[in-house]
């Protein structure tokens, strides 16, 4: 799915409602943090109430108070009162700061192995699909930004909280300014809702340049040389810097509309509360102590409105990436990869019976295409670029599924086979090795439980890559760097290799394995693979010939037909392609 089409999904869901999913989650700390901040704000207001009625007493030589409620108190058992609101004021909120710490960590960690198993359990062909960089950006940047909405929601719930708890004791206290503000901020939150839409839009427009941005690096960050080669640094350097102004440009314009919702606010409050002095002038008071009591929490809760109508912003602009990443997970596990429940005898003879495959409507990849693979065959697959070669090792290797026709192993349709048991008796050998940085033994066992000390050391005698591991300072313990950097083509190869048959497969198929390597790590690899000539079914796809001298079976493939098969002494006879490769290859 391309990011404009996941961009169209993710307007099927609100934003808010996956909020507050992700909020219900965490219900428990939600309510612990929300009665915190309520208690806490509760706590704040009668100290600013007991403050400001004990500073007029004081100024008018009085030694007693009158707190709201009518209730009579002194000047000491005021502040005493009022040190003991602020200590538990205090406590609870370290209290909430621990919460919302707490859930905004575990919010993060929920979504990227949420984020991360689903992408880890879809179809092989939809990560093929997905652009360089992606799952990365989205890992990173887009967890990034759930995480800031979800702790700007908290802090959105406690500052309402908060609020209301103000708000509340100023209705007690003088309702008449109360009310006058509180009937100018409605009209504010009218106002500033157009503003958080601006938002909410040009932040979808950043996220698409972002994953854009992501991307393209990823893939420039592979080719250094290349770049170095061609002497293109400085057009590559170009791109970047388009991709960066367009991705910075974007993230101005969200950060500058979100940065106007603070000065609007403050404007209006001010505004509100200018009104609600102007009111009691015209209809007089006498309860100095009760107007200056509100006027002080207005101006306190000033805070909160503030930090809500801030977060209100972080939060539009986070909702596209919140529905993004929604819309990934479940595009992800609507096409987890399939698994069946049978477990056949054998996983020979695995056939091909009249396969046909298509990339798109318009890329027909494979046409009828018939093969049966027996155990301990070597077959061997040929043909030009762009053939289906590689398509049709996919579909043995069981990652792709025919558009017509059947794929059976021992007489079971292969979609419909134990996933687990078929990848525990199959294994791949790339045209590009692909290692990992850790250890020797660690890239070999892969992950794989169930690999002794001993398969290790059987699988690199048996792929001609034993003495070279031993010459290293740690032998099978020797750390490889990134990506195996430290080995040659050759020795990644071989690597791969014994990484394949570490498992004990009874089949082993492998793309080009060397098409990149010199003479003498080809001799090394075409001795590995003659050694397993017998007791492993192999398929080796090929374009050097000498490779191809171990297999019993060759097969020719031409527009994603097979267009001869045979031993070598047939296809002289019956394949001009054949003829042809033997004759380029020099080989008689």
């Amino acid at each position: 799915m391309t990011t404009k089409a996941a961009t169209t999904v993710t307007s099927a869901t609100s934003g808010w409602s996956l909020l507050l999913t992700l909020a219900r989650r965490h219900r428990v700390r939600m309510a612990a943090l929300a009665l915190t901040a309520f208690v806490g704000a509760m706590l704040e207001a009668a100290f600013l109430v007991l403050l400001t009625t004990t500073l007029l007493a004081v100024a008018g030589g009085e030694n007693q108070i009158t707190a709201p409620g009518r209730v009579s108190l002194s000047l000491w058992t005021a502040l005493t009162l009022a040190a003991t609101a602020v200590i538990l004021r205090f406590v609870l909120a370290v209290l909430a700061v621990r919460l919302a710490a707490t859930m905004s960590a575990k919010v993060r960690y929920a979504q990227r192995i949420e984020l991360a198993h689903a992408y880890l359990y879809t179809a092989w062909e939809v990560q093929q699909a997905e652009p360089s960089g992606r799952l990365q950006e989205l890992l990173t940047s887009f967890v990034g930004r759930v995480n800031m909405a979800v702790t700007a929601a908290t802090q959105a719930v406690t500052a309402a909280l908060s609020l209301v708890a103000f708000l509340a004791a100023s209705l007690v206290i003088q309702p008449v300014a109360a009310l006058a503000v509180l009937s100018i901020l409605a009209l504010l939150g009218a106002i500033l809702t157009p503003l958080r839409g601006r938002i909410r839009a040009r932040a979808a427009t950043t996220n698409r340049a972002d994953l854009a941005f992501a991307s393209n690096v990823a893939e420039f960050g592979a080719l250094p040389l290349e770049m170095h080669v061609f002497g293109v640094q400085r057009p590559i350097a170009e791109r970047v810097s388009e991709l960066t102004r367009t991705a910075t440009d974007n993230q101005r314009r969200v950060q500058l509309l979100s940065g106007l919702l603070t000065p609007t606010y403050t404007l209006f409050v001010y505004a509100a509360i200018l009104g609600a002095v102007i009111l009691l002038s015209r209809i007089g008071t006498d309860d100095m102590a009760g107007v200056g009591s509100v006027m002080l929490l207005m101006l306190r809760s000033m805070t909160f409105g503030q930090q809500i109508t801030n977060v209100s912003g972080i939060i539009s602009a986070a909702i596209p990436s919140v529905q993004l990443l929604d819309a990934t997970v479940a595009k992800y596990r609507a096409q987890a990869a399939n698994t069946g429940r049978a477990q056949p005898p054998a996983l020979t003879p695995l056939v091909l019976d009249a396969v046909s495959f298509a990339y798109a409507p318009d890329r027909q990849a494979l046409d009828a295409v018939s093969l049966t693979v027996t155990a301990g065959s070597a077959t061997g697959v040929i043909g030009p670029s762009g053939a289906g070669k590689s398509s049709l090792a996919h579909l043995l290797l069981g990652l792709r599924r025919p558009a017509r026709g059947l794929v059976t192993v021992a007489g079971v349709d292969l979609a419909d086979i134990d996933r687990a048991w078929w990848t525990s008796r199959v294994a791949f050998v790339p045209q590009q090795p692909q290692l990992f940085t850790g250890t020797v033994a660690e890239n070999i066992r892969f992950f794989r439980e169930g690999i002794s000390e001993q398969d290790l050391h059987r699988a690199a005698a048996a792929a001609n890559v034993l003495q070279d591991i031993q010459s290293l300072p740690q032998g099978f313990d020797t750390h490889l760097g990134e990506r195996g950097s430290q080995l040659s083509g050759g020795q990644r190869q071989r690597i791969s290799i014994a990484r394949a048959l570490a498992g004990s497969p009874e089949l082993v198929v492998l793309d080009e394995p060397t098409s990149a390597l010199d003479p003498e790590s080809e001799a090394l690899i075409r001795t590995s693979l003659a050694g397993l000539h017998g007791d492993i079914a192999l398929v080796v796809v090929a374009h050097r010939m000498t490779t191809l001298d171990l297999c019993d079976t060759l097969v020719v493939m031409h527009d994603g037909k097979i267009t001869a098969a045979g031993t070598r002494a047939e296809l002289q006879r019956s394949s001009e392609f054949y003829r042809r490769a033997l004759e380029l290859a020099g080989v008689s």
